[in-house]
């Protein structure tokens, strides 16, 4: 009876003492605050100042009294003092999960090139016989990404998907006789394709969260195409004093005019880790690296001006490849479940083998001397986590 009475008696003082509409710090992060307890401090001997904050000490005191008040009637000669404001018990009694969410989206801006070339087995031509060199296009991009641990378990599951944009760059088209006697040597412009790219991973991770630091390892799978098309075409200078171009500068085909449409497609296989490090309260940096042991190559090229190789696409490629990756992100906690970061990434994929068929008939097959992809650039992330 005795623990009943201080419990109704506190809760009396504190509906007294109470205005209809006090005011409660905001559970949220203050910037200057760390993350294990975002809301500042109440000065001592700041309650008696503040009606709001007697009241909420009050209430925090009445949840005390539950447990461990003392035997002492409401008219005793016992005071109760409280020094510091209590957390209220919805703050303290959270929801136990298995499992850990995140997602969120990115911007990547990147720079690209792909490289072909191939020898058609002639002994009066060269090896190669013929490249086609892609450079510096511009790809931006969009993704969305999540991520979700079992935590019993340790196992995680993550992936993306992602397009957006190819502008810029240049294309190279040049032609060799035997001794690499380079009798062909064009430019033209790249201008208004796509990309669209997807991965998936599952993994086991690590954590040392008395140390800040996680890892883990993973398998997966990524799927990346790109889609190329090169316009006009500026004879530069050869090695047979441009008998079959033209002079060197002078333009063959308008650069309003589609020449050459590359679309390449990459399904890989990669193996990987990964691993996640707390710098400060903030600050932290996810970093993944992976290598692609096997990968399947499918190019589907259209010579739109030549009408000797038939239908587009005329030129198809089929190779055997390997390649690798790595990104690495740094991020700020700007909120507890709420970060954003700036990141880089490349990729890479590069042919062992394979073949090229030319249309219309496509029964000649040639030999596929080179074929890469490699892409690279910066990232800009928001996350949140759950």
């Amino acid at each position: 009876m005795t623990r009943i009475s201080a419990t109704l008696g506190c809760l009396l003082l504190s509906i007294a003492a109470a205005p209809a509409h006090a005011a409660e710090w905001p559970y949220v992060l203050w910037p200057a605050a760390p993350l294990d307890d975002p809301r500042p401090a109440i000065p001592a001997g700041s309650e008696s100042k503040n009606p709001s904050t007697t009241s909420s000490i009050l209430r925090g005191s009445i949840l005390a009294s539950i447990d461990d008040a003392p035997t002492a009637s409401i008219g005793g000669a016992r005071s109760y003092s409280v020094s510091a404001a209590q957390k209220p018990t919805a703050f303290e009694k959270r929801l136990l999960s298995p499992f850990h969410f995140e997602g969120g989206a990115r911007y990547w801006y990147s720079s690209g090139t792909t490289r072909f070339g191939f020898t058609n087995g002639n002994p009066q031509f060269g090896n190669p016989t013929s490249t086609l060199d892609w450079s510096g296009t511009i790809g931006n991009s969009g993704e969305a990404f999540a991520r979700v641990d079992h935590l019993p378990s340790q196992l995680f599951v993550k992936g993306l998907l992602g397009g957006g944009r190819i502008n810029g760059g240049h294309m190279d088209d040049r032609d060799f006789l035997a001794r690499q006697i380079k009798f062909s040597d064009t430019t033209s412009d790249i201008n208004g394709d796509s990309m669209r790219y997807a991965m998936f991973d599952v993994g086991y991770s690590v954590a040392l969260p008395s140390e800040g630091i996680r890892i883990g390892a993973f398998v997966g799978y990524h799927y990346w195409r790109e889609r190329m098309t090169a316009f006009g075409s500026r004879c530069n200078p050869d090695d047979v004093q441009n008998v079959f171009c033209g002079p060197a500068g002078s333009v063959e085909v308008p650069f309003t005019t589609p020449g050459v449409t590359y679309e390449t497609v990459w399904k890989a296989a990669r193996i990987g880790g990964e691993a996640k490090i707390r710098l400060y309260d903030r600050w932290t940096v996810d970093s993944e690296i992976a290598i692609v042991p096997y990968a399947r190559l499918s190019n589907d090229d259209s010579h739109l001006l030549r009408g000797d190789l038939g239908p587009v696409p005329n030129v198809l490629t089929r190779a055997n490849a390997f390649g690798a990756e790595a990104e690495i992100f740094f991020n700020y906690a700007v909120l507890r479940n709420f970060e954003v970061g700036l990141g880089a990434r490349y990729w890479g994929m590069f042919t062992k083998s394979g073949s090229i068929v030319f249309g219309p008939a496509f029964s000649r097959e040639v030999a596929l001397t080179r074929f890469d992809t490699q892409r690279y650039g910066v990232l800009l992330q928001a996350k949140g986590t759950y």
